[in-house]
């Protein structure tokens, strides 16, 4: 699925990059690549197409002169909250025609989701 902010095209791997920044703080790429699962080179690719967007800054790790941490900015913050709050636009309406127990039946799924992504 592509998720999109008013003229900008982006994946789900991109916005829970942004997710991941703002509740990590920073990250390396490699980090990122393996918590998202794609190659070193395809999350190379996507920080620096956010960082045109300059919803991502890069600055030397200090524990290691030759990686880079990627910290998300300002920007990226209301890029990803735009995001957020037109997902919830489209899903809201969808979810109040649901009845009581299919309301029951995915706040259980979603508490199972939880614990098990605490796991991870």
């Amino acid at each position: 699925m592509v998720a999109r902010v008013p003229g900008i095209t982006y994946s789900s791997v991109a916005w829970r990059v942004l997710a991941d920044l703002a509740e990590q703080g920073s990250a390396r790429v490699s980090e990122l690549a393996a918590q998202q699962r794609v190659a070193q080179p395809t999350m190379t690719a996507l920080v620096n197409r956010l960082a045109g967007e300059g919803w991502v800054d890069r600055s030397p790790d200090p524990e290691d002169g030759r990686a880079t941490l990627v910290v998300i900015t300002p920007a990226g913050e209301e890029a990803l909250n735009n995001y957020r709050h037109s997902m919830a636009e489209r899903i809201v309406p969808l979810l109040v025609e649901l009845s009581e127990q299919d309301r029951r039946a995915l706040d259980r799924a979603a508490e199972i989701m939880l614990g098990l992504s605490e796991q991870v």
